[in-house]
């Protein structure tokens, strides 16, 4: 690891960048997307890059329990989301569920950081669906920081 958190590419917790996921066990995601609101002026779309850069000054040790994940199993960032579409939220939502489906078949845990309310369904339903691997099908956790809920009954994609 770098000894300043300001040099070198950033990534989430200065961890290894391998767009692989199947080279970890745990794979952290940007979904760099806002288009759910109907526009880019709110800027979720920004908060991956924003969260790297600051996730950089982190110590990797929890400090009371003396726990280091980084030791325990193999984290990466497998940078961010493809959204060649970003600007149409029909299509960037399939595209989310796609991308995600591909990390639950290789069977690593992913932690996504992103954008709008409408990564939410795509994600759930790639690694929580009646073929997920990760899950069998069976209910999963969700751990969600927002300003809100995002499981809104009237959107299209839950």
């Amino acid at each position: 690891m770098e000894p300043w958190y300001w040099w070198g590419i950033p990534t989430f917790f200065k961890c290894p960048w391998d767009e692989n996921p199947n080279n970890c066990d745990i794979a952290l995601v940007g979904v760099p997307h806002s288009t759910g609101n109907g526009s880019t002026e709110r800027d979720q779309h920004l908060a991956p890059r924003a969260i790297r850069n600051v996730s950089g000054w982190y110590r990797r040790a929890h400090q009371k329990f003396g726990i280091v994940p980084w030791d325990i199993c193999r984290i990466h960032d497998l940078g961010d989301t493809p959204l060649p579409q970003a600007m149409n939220n029909d299509i960037s939502v399939q595209h989310i569920e796609a991308y995600f489906k591909t990390i639950d078949a290789a069977g690593a845990r992913p932690i996504s950081v992103g954008g709008d309310h409408s990564i939410t369904g795509p994600i759930l339903k790639a690694i929580a669906g009646a073929n997920a691997k990760t899950t069998g099908g069976r209910k999963c956790a969700l751990l969600h920081f927002d300003a809100h809920r995002d499981d809104y009954q009237h959107l299209p994609h839950w």
